[in-house]
This record gives C-alpha cells, structure tokens and sequence, in this order.
C-alpha cells in the first residue's frame, strides 16, 4: 500500500510539474477524519492520521480541474471475541482502516476578487483502495478492495503572496466492493500550498 501512496504522490507532483505556470495551485493539507457508516461500525472515533497532496488548473478564473490523493488511518482496540470463517479470537483486538482515494476534481469558486479569500464547492470522483485489518495477537485478518468512490467538497482558499491556504471539509463515500460494504468518512482538512 505505501507503493501506491508513492506512486500516487510522484503521479501528481510530475503532473504539477509540468503544468503552465500562474494558472496551478499545488499543495497538501493534513486531515482530520471522522469515520460515519460501515467505517465507524469498523473502526469508530476521530482520527488525526490523514494526508492529502492536490494540484489544481484554473480553466477559468471560476472553475478549476485537478487531482488528488489522500491518506486516511482509522484505528480502534477493543477487548471481546472475534468471529471469523471458521474459528473465534477472544482477547485484546484491534482493527484498522487504511483508506486511499485517489480522485480528479472540479471545483467553483465564489468572490468578486481572485486575489482575496473564495469560498469553494467541488465534486471529486475516482477510487478508493481500503483496506480493513483486524489483529489479535499473532493473528490478522485483512480485507482489501478497490471502490469507485465520490466525494463532495465545501470550503475557502486565503492566499498569502505567493503562498495560499485553505480549509475545506469533504465527505468521501466508496461504493460497495466484494465482500465490503460502502465505506463513508469526512475529512476535515487545512492545507498549505503554491499558487
């Protein structure tokens, strides 16, 4: 999994790279995650264990078109019996989430100026790898899938000369896959990046 991270970081920053300059925003934020849904069911409780990397292109001075990639780390311990095909674990458990969205995104900015704060809303869609863990001792169950995922966006940009902020909250929801239900968690998120 940290390969596809890689991967995924190295794909967007040669993409960034290699963009005009002036009309590109890169940056990464770090995200605080709430599980909701089959992921809380999981693994339940805020997580300050979230990443993420973007590069966005301004195709006008409203709309902008990217990609992006995020790192998601939920985690909860447990004491009690786990069930799994054919045998039981009782003890101390913990279980994991390693959620990887990797999206393309359109976003549309609201302001009378481009060079104060803007309001943005956008709508992110692509796939998700998650990974689901349990560990008991020296045993582990793990469950791995791909999901086609979707992730609405709300937030504001503040640029600093050269430099901009922003804080934004996104709602990902992945699709059902195999044997995993549809997993769903908000990314509460402050970036940092390049205009």
């Amino acid at each position: 999994m940290k390969k596809l991270v890689l991967l995924s970081l190295v794909l967007i920053m040669a993409t960034a790279g290699s963009a005009s300059a002036g009309k590109n925003t890169f940056g990464g934020s770090w995200n605080v995650s709430l599980p909701t849904g089959d992921t809380n069911d999981f693994a339940s409780g805020l997580s300050f264990r979230g990443a993420s990397m973007e590069w966005r292109t301004f195709r006008t001075r409203d709309t902008a078109l990217g990609i992006n990639a995020s790192w998601d780390v939920f985690n909860e311990t447990f004491d009690g019996t786990i069930t799994e095909a054919n045998f039981a674990f009782t003890g101390k458990a913990w279980r994991y989430v390693n959620a990887v969205p990797v999206y393309a995104s359109w976003h549309r900015y609201f302001s009378r100026h481009q060079s104060g704060k803007r309001v943005f809303v956008g709508m992110n869609a692509g796939t998700a790898y998650i990974e689901r863990r349990t560990e008991v001792g020296i045993y582990q169950s793990n469950e791995e899938n791909w999901h086609l995922a979707l992730a609405p966006e709300v937030g504001m940009q503040m640029p600093w000369d050269s430099f901009l902020g922003w804080v934004s909250v996104r709602y990902n929801y992945a699709f059902s896959a195999g044997d995993v239900d549809a997993q769903q968690w908000f990314e509460f998120r402050i970036g940092f990046g390049m205009d």
